[in-house]
This record gives structure tokens, C-alpha cells and sequence, in this order.
């Protein structure tokens, strides 16, 4: 056990976001690359403490936080309390796309865990995070991996090589839900390929989000901020997620970090990071 762990929540982006009609239950079938990044992350500093406190300032508070729900979720497993106090140093904006508050509970899971030395299997932290929303399996695994059902069927993927992105935003804030909706009432849903995509991320057609259709309905400024970092000298242009986040892909990095500094809205540079939590 320790007195006091230290664990990074990154961001993601989905280098490709295929949508499915819903299901029966309400949810959306997914196959998405999911691709972990370097750059733009939150921090969580967790202590050992006679009771749980959970500090995040500019996020939810308590309960309503899901970095909250995820040491409840753990507790239960374990069949034990494990009270710690849970900063979180947020530079991840909410409602972006970019996976802050899912990552925020995996660290909760993988950070919880290490400072009690549980020595919880793998596996079974995914099974938790899997309770607790569509993305967080994938950060508690990390890396690059390619996710199916509701994203929670992960396999791993090469890292994608030469890539940089130059993130913007958000652009507009975007609750999931409403894009998802907006997403229904375009009635463009189809069967999807569960199958990964071969090659480079450069290829064409490779980068691609079903979702953008529907956040540009919901925030028409979206077009304007994809046309500038394209005007940058952006390779392609992603939507991240759900939205309200766009970053601009490029294969070089002083080429991203010089169109950053002339993008007032640039928030971070970005890469792929290589494994987990």
C-alpha cells in the first residue's frame, strides 16, 4: 500500500467514430479507433484519508461526479471501503469529446487500486468500467485500440505513426446525448463495419466521424473552426467524439506547434501515447 498515488487521465480522440442505428435498449452500436494522447491531460493526486473527499474544481461535485461513482463502483467490488482524498487538476474542458470525465474514472479505478495495493486483475477493472460508461474500459487499457458494441469490446492497434494534432476548443460546448439525438434525427444510421481500417491515418478516407454531420447541425461555428485549421495546413480535419472539440491532424510536429501558435483557440499539441494509465 502507499500513503499517496499520482495517476494521469489523458485525453482521446477517436480517429474514426462509426454510429449504428439504436439498439433495443436505447444505445448506439460503435466501432471507433480510440487513440490515447499525450498532451492534454487531467492529473488526480489520491491520499489516504479516514473519508472520501473529492476535489474538482470547475467539475461536478460528489455523486454527480463520475470519478465519484468509479470508487463507489471499486468499493462495491471489494467488498470494502476505501476512503481517500481525490484531486483532480483539470485541463481536459468538459463537454469537448476529448473522454475527460471517463478518464477521470479510470484513473479513479487504477489510482484506488494501487494506493491500496488491492492488486485488482486487470480484466475485472475493465468489467467496472465497463458499468460506468461507454469509454472507460478503453482508458483504463489505454493506448490505441479499436472498440466495438458500445465501445466497451476493445482491441488493441498499432499506434498510429507521424501523427500530431492541434486541438481547438471546445468550439461550442455539446452534450453527448443531444448530438446523438440530432444524430437520429438526420436518419442517415446504417449497419456498420465492425471491421478496423488498414493503413496509414493519412489514407484517404481513413479519419472519419458519423457524428459530424449532427454537431454541425447543433454548432454551425464547428465549420468555421474545421476551415481555419485547414487554412493552417492541417492534413485532415476530426471532429473529436460528440463534439464540441476539433482537432487538426498533421504528420510533422513543428508544422502543428507553428499552426497552433497562429490559432487563437488552439489548446493543446498532441500525440499518441503509448500504453496505460
Amino acid at each position: 500500500m502507499a500513503d499517496r498515488v499520482v495517476v494521469t487521465a489523458p485525453a482521446k480522440v477517436n480517429l474514426v467514430l462509426r454510429v449504428g442505428p439504436p439498439r433495443t435498449d436505447g444505445f448506439h452500436p460503435v466501432a471507433s479507433l480510440l487513440v490515447a494522447l499525450d498532451g492534454l491531460a487531467d492529473t488526480l493526486d489520491l491520499t489516504r484519508s479516514s473519508r472520501r473527499e473529492l476535489a474538482c474544481p470547475g467539475g461536478p461535485a460528489g455523486a454527480a461526479n463520475l470519478a465519484w461513482r468509479a470508487a463507489d463502483a471499486l468499493e462495491t467490488e471489494v467488498g470494502r471501503p476505501l476512503p481517500a482524498r481525490i484531486a483532480i487538476e483539470k485541463q481536459i474542458p468538459m463537454q469537448a469529446g476529448l473522454g475527460g470525465g471517463s478518464s477521470d474514472a479510470a484513473a479513479v479505478l487504477v489510482g484506488l487500486d494501487r494506493l491500496y495495493g488491492l492488486g485488482t486483475p486487470p480484466e475485472t477493472l475493465e468489467r467496472i468500467a465497463a458499468g460506468l460508461g461507454s469509454d472507460v474500459p478503453f482508458f483504463v487499457r489505454g493506448g490505441t485500440q479499436w472498440a466495438t458494441g458500445r465501445g466497451e469490446r476493445l482491441v488493441p492497434r498499432p499506434v498510429p505513426d507521424d501523427l500530431w494534432l492541434v486541438i481547438c476548443g471546445p468550439v461550442a460546448p455539446l452534450a453527448t446525448g443531444a448530438v446523438y439525438a440530432a444524430f437520429d434525427a438526420l436518419g442517415a444510421a446504417a449497419e456498420i463495419d465492425p471491421d478496423p481500417p488498414e493503413g496509414s491515418w493519412a489514407a484517404p478516407g481513413f479519419v472519419a466521424n458519423d457524428l459530424w454531420p449532427a454537431a454541425r447541425r447543433l454548432a454551425p461555428q464547428l465549420a468555421d473552426a474545421a476551415d481555419r485549421l485547414t487554412a493552417a495546413g492541417a492534413q485532415t480535419v476530426l471532429l473529436c467524439g460528440s463534439g464540441g472539440a476539433i482537432a487538426g491532424l498533421w504528420h510533422q510536429r513543428a508544422a502543428a506547434v507553428a499552426a497552433a501558435a497562429r490559432l487563437t483557440d488552439a489548446i493543446a499539441v498532441a500525440s499518441p501515447r503509448h500504453g496505460g494509465p
